[in-house]
């Protein structure tokens, strides 16, 4: 059964953008989910889309899906689009989603929420995170420590470098793209000799630079923007921070599984994997 607490009128319309998010307070929380990892808000449609992995990993063939939510956290349609695997990170550009699965970029029509198409990366061991700079789709791969691009219909590796420390979470900033890395030296237990943080790497020159203060901090999941303040989250703590002029400012904690958030405006949208929840988060 889902259910919804404390819903907020105006979200997104009345949303303003603080100068340095300091504080969250959680505006609606929606339960029921099946292990969601990612969420983007569809702009042209006014609604939430919820990647839900269900049974993670190849024991549950496919039985990943998309949730379409209502911005106020009313489940619309819980099996949007099915037959995925381990549906993870998205971005939408033109009249489509584009979703990193297990097997691939999946394409999904907005209209229908129909596959159009899976587009392989080749060579790629966990695809997790996608953002877009509006034409080319950029993914991470975790395991492969790489990054992938895709444009004018073929996806190959853009980026593989052990300096962008188990990429997960990507935002494109400007001319930036903003990698959230988990850290280094991955253990079988998934715990890591380092943390990771936020990173930065030059579109034109491929460089990477961790920003300041911003790396050595949390094992690094979704990353947004949100006014001044780069956000993101560190998946197994469940807590979020923001990172602005070099320091990076725990915000609040969650419960652990904190996954591939969403800023739109001044409130975040965080899956949670392991409760099985979506959290909106009001920033100040």
């Amino acid at each position: 059964m889902f259910l919804r607490a404390s819903l907020a009128l105006g979200l997104i319309a009345a949303a303003t953008l603080p100068a340095s998010a300091q504080s969250a307070t959680e505006t609606w929380k929606l339960s029921g989910l099946k292990s969601p990892e990612s969420v983007i808000f569809d702009k042209a449609n006014n609604r939430l889309i919820v990647g839900n992995m269900a049974t993670f990993g190849p024991d549950g063939g496919a039985d990943g899906y998309l949730s379409i939510v209502s911005p106020d956290g009313e489940l619309v349609t819980e099996q949007w689009t099915t037959g995925l695997s381990d549906p993870k990170g998205m971005a939408i550009v033109g009249d489509s989603l584009f979703v990193a699965d297990s097997n691939g970029l999946v394409e999904i029509g907005l209209g229908d929420g129909a596959i159009k198409a899976t587009h392989p990366l080749d060579g790629a061991q966990f695809p997790n995170d996608v953002t877009t700079d509006g034409s080319a789709i950029y993914v991470s791969d975790l395991m492969g420590s790489a990054i992938y691009r895709f444009a004018d219909g073929k996806a190959g590796q853009w980026l593989v470098d052990p300096g962008l420390a188990t990429p997960n979470g990507l935002f494109v900033d400007g001319n930036a793209l903003i990698v959230g890395s988990m850290g280094t030296g991955m253990k079988p237990d998934f715990t890591f000799e380092t943390k990771g943080g936020i990173q930065s790497v030059d579109l034109a020159s491929k460089a990477i630079a961790p920003l300041d203060g911003g790396m050595g901090v949390a094992l690094t999941d979704g990353v947004a923007r949100v006014g001044d303040s780069l956000v993101f989250d560190d998946n197994p703590a469940g807590t979020l921070y923001a990172w602005a002029d070099g320091t990076a400012t725990a915000i609040t904690t969650l419960a652990p599984g904190a996954a591939d958030l969403w800023a739109e405006g001044n409130v975040v949208y965080v899956p949670m994997t392991q409760t099985g929840e979506l959290i909106a988060l009001t920033l100040e």
